[in-house]
């Protein structure tokens, strides 16, 4: 009851200084119409506007004079449209002298009006500005009101409380009224302030609570209003209502403790012993039987309640027990449990054998069949593992540890990995999955839990490589993981920083029509302050791994752009060759971006070109046909890298929007001297010919593969006898160097 009357009291006070505040702007605005209404009238006058035109100064002062006296206003000036005071009924403000708010002015002279409260020699004026049309003498009505103590006692009158008005320049107060005398101001409480009600209510020697509140800024010109209520009238009934509840609640507290010394005897010691028993259930003991004897209802119930209690926390403990050892989907053990029985047999010496399994691409199955058929891929699996016997949990996502009662061999756990590979049928949904598995022998490969743990997702990351996807731990593994780590790393701070240890080299493709450099491949190359010179081969596949091949293809894209820009200023005309990895062709933003670069540095779509692996390409040819295609849209050339190693068929061949081959270095390396390799080059050039493609071959090392290629009327060469990779900056005086050259002299 205390803090609702005090809310309330609080409540009741805050609403009536508002609505003081509400009736205070409403009187303002009421004087403001008035204002507006008296400009009407005189600035429709038309002896007062011909008085104007002819500049007769006692009938304008005459019409100001009567139209203050009518309205009773107490500032009334007529200005020219430069502010230089014309004819006025104030000593404030003299004819000749300048109105000093010249943006008011101008406000005025734009929209034909303007009402602003200002400063004028001291004084505090509620004004309205208006143009006066007089053609040939255009001038400005200035009518105000003066907000004085007189103001502030007919607001009194109205909203029955006390004001003060407040003007300040900066931070400096220069005007003020009020209609309460300076020490009762100075001794009001501010509402705005955090206030004590308990000391407001009770201790309070103050004679008025205020609020204030910002009435208008003008400038550098702050005009504040400050309403004073007395504290007496709002809280002088409330303070007497809180001690008849204090002494209504003291009293009620001597009741209350002589009622409960009579029950207490009958209550305290039933209750006390099921105190105990709660004690004795909160330590996790539930073997205690349930006995209190009383003869209250209410204390047999509790008892009944507590028994009730008993069971049920027993029951949900050995629930709460089982989920916490047990992954709730699989109803395998969790990664927790696990741990737990492998610390066991470690601390006990025994030699056991630990397999991780890892459903390669289990997001994927998320993504196409939904993830509540991915959900039902785990349980399968997971039904998969309990029949083999030994202890199996889900450590989290699609992978697996599974500890046989004995250790079993690869050739066992090749077949385990067929069975596990299963196909998983859903309705009419078929899932196929391949299961990657890695093998320790404890305690010869680790010697705790945490290392088992961590060797075996070591271990698997080896097996997702490995042409089987079993791997049995090595620790040669540990060194090539780091290194992995190493790389990922340090790739990321050089893509991030920019410090130059990435960089592009450009190795010249020889035209073998004209007998001329016209393109060349873009190589990147990543000498790390760190880890030295890392060969593309080993990073751009973890790059793909890690999930940075997008910032590595942003970097060789954007870079190679402006170094096309730089051939073309020097005169070049050749064209890049770019290397697309799988992700990239699935980047469905990769092509908006290559042609903003275009846009931005300056570069013709013809000045770039792009190589897709086939094994790439075959992964998912439907989307492939479609990416590339919308390259060729946009007019760049297309080539198949490292064709003659994957698996496409002429049927795919032909549907690839493309318009080279570039046929493996592995056939050409050693064609001068290899039959086989001349004959599968031979007819790649013939196959590519009948489709209507270009051919590139890369590896020439000597002049008579290059001779031989020519023969077979290949298109275009590269490799060590054309030339090696370099940097952008040997390769432009390289190009110069060579441009004459015969190539196919012997």
């Amino acid at each position: 009851m205390w803090t609702s009357t005090t809310n309330h009291a609080k409540k009741q006070l805050e609403q009536t200084l508002r609505i003081a505040q509400s009736v205070f702007i409403q009187v303002l605005a009421s004087r403001e119409a008035e204002l507006f209404n008296s400009a009407e009238v005189l600035t429709a006058d038309f002896g007062f506007k011909a008085a104007i035109g002819s500049q007769d100064a006692p009938t304008i002062d005459s019409a100001l004079l009567n139209q203050s006296d009518r309205i009773d206003a107490d500032l009334m000036i007529l200005l020219a449209p430069d502010g230089l005071v014309l004819n006025s009924t104030t000593e404030d403000l003299s004819p000749a002298q300048s109105f000093p708010h010249q943006a008011l002015i101008e406000r005025t002279l734009l929209e034909g009006g303007a009402s602003e409260i200002i400063l004028l020699n001291g004084k505090l004026y509620q004004t309205i500005l208006v143009a006066v049309d007089v053609p040939g003498a255009p001038t400005i009505a200035v009518i105000g009101f003066e907000m004085n103590r007189d103001l502030l006692e007919r607001s009194k009158n109205i909203t029955l409380l006390d004001t003060t008005v407040k003007a300040s320049v900066g931070n400096q107060l220069v005007f003020s009224a009020s209609s309460l005398n300076p020490l009762e101001q100075q001794n009001a409480i501010d509402l705005n302030e955090d206030v004590s009600w308990l000391q407001l209510s009770l201790f309070t020697q103050k004679g008025f609570i205020s609020r204030s509140f910002l009435l208008n800024k003008y400038g550098e010109e702050v005009v504040e209003v400050v309403l004073f209520e007395d504290i007496n009238s709002i809280l002088g009934d409330f303070n007497q209502l809180q001690i008849k509840i204090t002494l209504i609640a003291f009293l009620s507290v001597i009741l209350s403790i002589l009622v409960g010394a009579v029950f207490s005897k009958n209550l305290a010691d039933p209750l006390k012993k099921l105190a105990a028993i709660a004690n004795t259930i909160s330590r996790g003991s539930y073997d205690k039987e349930i006995v209190v004897k009383s003869k209250t209802t209410e204390v047999k119930e509790l008892a009944e309640s507590f028994e009730s209690m008993h069971n049920n926390v027993q029951e949900r403990e050995k629930r709460i027990r089982y989920q916490a050892r047990h992954d709730l989907l699989t109803d395998l053990q969790n990664r927790y449990r696990i741990s737990e029985l492998i610390d066991e047999r470690f601390s006990q010496n025994h030699r056991f054998q630990a397999v991780g399994a890892n459903i390669l691409g289990f997001r994927g199955v998320n993504d196409v069949f939904g993830y509540g058929n991915g959900d039902l891929c785990l349980i399968e699996v997971a039904k998969r593992f309990k029949t083999l016997g030994g202890e199996a949990a889900r450590l989290n996502g699609g992978e697996f540890i599974w500890l046989p009662k004995e250790p079993v061999s690869l050739s066992t756990l090749r077949d385990i990995q067929t069975e596990l590979e299963r196909p998983i049928h859903v309705d009419d949904v078929v899932m196929n999955i391949k299961i990657s598995l890695a093998v320790l022998n404890c305690p010869q490969d680790c010697s705790d839990t945490e290392s088992l743990l961590k060797r075996l997702n070591i271990c698997l990351d080896e097996a997702r490589q490995t042409r089987g996807r079993l791997a049995k731990y090595q620790q040669e593994f540990e060194a090539r993981y780091t290194r992995r780590l190493s790389i990922i790393s340090e790739l990321k701070k050089a893509l991030v920083e920019n410090n130059g240890e990435l960089s592009l080299a450009y190795q010249p493709k020889l035209d073998l029509e004209i007998g001329d450099i016209s393109h060349v491949e873009a190589l990147i190359r990543w000498h790390s302050s760190k880890l030295g010179f890392v060969p593309p081969d080993e990073f751009i596949l973890i790059a793909e791994q890690a999930g940075l091949i997008g910032s590595v293809t942003d970097y060789v894209i954007r870079n190679t752009i402006f170094d096309a820009k730089r051939l073309q200023d020097n005169g070049l005309d050749i064209c890049i060759a770019i290397n697309l990895s799988a992700k990239d062709i699935l980047n469905e933003n990769l092509l908006s971006i290559i042609n903003k670069y275009l846009v931005d540095i300056g570069v013709n779509a013809a000045q770039l070109s792009f190589e897709i692996t086939e094994s790439d390409l075959v992964s998912d040819p439907q989307k492939a046909v479609e990416v590339l295609q919308k390259f060729r849209d946009a007019k760049f050339t297309l080539a198949i890298d490292d064709f003659g190693t994957g698996y496409s068929s002429l049927a795919y061949l032909k549907s690839l929007p493309v318009s080279h081959l570039k046929i493996d270095k592995s056939f050409v390396l050693a064609l001068d001297s290899n039959d086989s390799d001349q004959q599968i080059v031979k007819t790649i050039i013939d196959l590519a010919h009948n489709f209507d493609l270009g051919i590139i071959a890369e590896g020439v090392e000597n002049q008579s593969a290059l001779m031989m290629l020519k023969t077979w009327k290949c298109d275009y060469v590269q490799g060590y006898h054309v030339a090696r990779p370099m940097p952008l900056d040997k390769l432009l005086p390289w190009c110069k160097e060579n441009k004459d050259k015969n190539w196919f002299e012997i």
